[in-house]
């Protein structure tokens, strides 16, 4: 069975926040070619998914990090394989307060 890449409701809308806030600071350009390199580097996990990665253990078991841009993309892994974004965040955020 192939891997999926699933989204959580909280990683779509931080996906929506990161576009908004790009867009008003700088440009719909900027903001599309932000919005496109986040997407690409959650869709690379599916074939790299520990190799560029930090374990974040402290704040939820078996929660991954890609450092990507200015945010870390959050994730876990399924044991069929398949890849959960579960938030992105900017780099300077308090991660631990973003997470149940």
């Amino acid at each position: 069975m192939a891997k999926r890449l699933e989204y959580s409701r909280k990683a779509v809308e931080d996906l929506t926040s990161i576009w908004r806030y790009t867009v008003m600071t700088w440009s719909e350009k900027q903001a599309d070619e932000y919005y496109n390199k986040l997407i690409s580097a959650c869709r690379l996990l599916l074939s790299q998914s520990t190799i560029t990665s930090k374990r974040y253990e402290e704040i939820m078991p078996d929660l991954y990090g890609l450092h990507c841009g200015h945010h870390i993309i959050f994730y876990t892994i399924r044991p069929q394989g398949d890849i959960l974004i579960v938030r992105i965040l900017h780099e300077r955020m308090d991660f631990k307060r973003h997470f149940p």
